[in-house]
């Protein structure tokens, strides 16, 4: 009798389309990451009558209630950070010419810390700044 040889069955998993799959869901979650983090952000604008639309070129500093400042998912807090935010801020606007900025400042915000970002965007050469507000029926 003769023998036949064994033959050996390989097994291999093509990870391919894991990895594909990986990849989308890493970009999604690279895309709604920031618009999730700006709704968390619990800022209560005062209201208004009046409707502008914001410029195209524009950069959000949203200020809460106890004084900390938001840009982009950074949180500076204006009674100690004022620099660093104002660092950030320039270097965003550095190669960027008629940027405004605009202003979520809550409600209940002290006046101070408002005038501290107006201030602050003045000194950087940023000459439109905007106050946003929650439209009222």
């Amino acid at each position: 009798m003769k023998r036949r040889p064994r033959q050996r069955l390989v097994a291999e998993i093509n990870i391919t389309p894991l990895t594909d799959v990986i990849l989308v869901l890493l970009i999604i979650f690279m895309v709604t990451t920031p618009l999730v983090f700006q709704s968390s952000i619990q800022i209560d604008l005062p209201k208004s009558k009046s409707t502008e639309e914001p410029p195209a070129r524009e950069i959000t500093v949203a200020i809460d209630a106890n004084g900390q400042a938001f840009l982009g998912n950074k949180q500076y807090s204006l009674r100690f950070d004022l620099d660093l935010l104002k660092f950030e801020l320039s270097s965003r606007i550095k190669n960027k010419k008629n940027t405004t900025i605009l202003i979520r400042g809550d409600k209940n915000v002290q006046y101070d810390f408002v005038i501290k970002v107006m201030d602050m965007a003045s000194q950087l050469g940023i000459k439109k700044i905007v106050l946003l507000t929650e439209l009222t029926q």
